[in-house]
């Protein structure tokens, strides 16, 4: 059967009237008359008779009726989404971010979003950078911290520059380093305390990396752990010193602080996002790009 049959055939029913049903339908009454008969033609058997100038259903149409409602039902919610849709009221949208955007950055950019766009719905993974860039697939949109060039990236997106930021030591508030450098820390304490170590997907990892390498220095790495929360309470346990994000530290008041590494310029990194390419965006995933940038 033909899917416009049925909606044809259900507004035919609730006017009573092929003429009324065409009027509504912007079409003319043969082209109605002429897919009611295919309808029937199909099904075997009369779905309606004439009854002076209204036409009446049969059994048979009385029972198709019923699926075809649900159909136009069912075509009516459709055509509501997309005008919601249209408007960036509804649809969802699916980030990818690490844990310190995600924890730092990006809920004042999410209430934007449910206050101007209060129908679309967030789902959020976090994971470290390579983990975002691994599952683009399934992502609108992926905020990552780490060095990544647009020729390691699927052809269909692309990488926006977004945010500045300065990754700092992260010291007990009584340890020796913060006694010894009131202002700026050099690189060389990663040679001489032990350092906690992010991930090795972590972007903040991978940049202090890079810049220890340009000075040529080589740590020795014996403690790793997850995610900024893992760096402030193995350093706050005493097990030695750590680095983060500097919006990280920046209301911590238990113990913890932090220091600018590598003076006078400190350790500078940019924030960045994933999207895909203009032509294949979502209006949702325009709209919180919109509000990021």
């Amino acid at each position: 059967m033909n899917p416009t049959h049925l909606l044809t055939f259900a507004i035919v029913a609730r006017f009573k009237s092929i003429t009324q049903a065409a009027e509504y339908l912007h079409l003319g009454q043969p082209a109605v008359s002429g897919q009611l008969k295919i309808l029937q033609n199909q099904i075997g058997e009369p779905l309606y008779f004439r009854k002076g100038y209204q036409i009446e259903l049969t059994p048979a149409g009385q029972g198709l009726l019923e699926y075809a409602q649900q159909m136009t039902d069912i075509f009516n919610q459709a055509g509501e989404y997309v005008r919601c849709l249209q408007q960036v009221n509804a649809g969802t949208l699916r980030l990818g971010s690490t844990t310190t955007i995600a924890s730092f950055y990006l809920p004042q950019y999410l209430v934007l979003l449910q206050t101007s766009h209060a129908g679309v719905n967030v789902r959020m993974k976090t994971g470290d950078t390579d983990e975002i860039i691994r599952n683009l697939e399934d992502l609108d949109l992926g905020f990552i911290e780490g060095p990544v060039h647009a020729q390691e990236l699927p052809g269909n997106y692309q990488v926006i520059n977004w945010q500045e930021d300065e990754i700092v030591l992260v010291l007990p508030e009584d340890h020796q380093i913060a006694r010894d450098y009131p202002e700026f820390v050099p690189l060389d304490v990663f040679m001489k305390y032990q350092v906690i170590w992010r991930e090795p997907g972590s972007g903040a990892r991978q940049a202090v990396e890079m810049w220890l390498a340009s000075a040529g220095i080589q740590p020795k790495i014996s403690i790793e752990v997850t995610g900024v929360s893992g760096i402030k309470e193995a350093v706050r346990a005493g097990l030695g010193i750590g680095f983060a994000s500097s919006q990280a530290l920046r209301n911590e008041r238990q113990g913890l602080v932090a220091k600018r590494l590598n003076a006078p310029t400190g350790l500078i990194w940019h924030l960045k996002i994933i999207a895909p390419k203009k032509a294949i965006r979502s209006r949702a995933t325009q709209a919180f790009l919109d509000l990021c940038l």
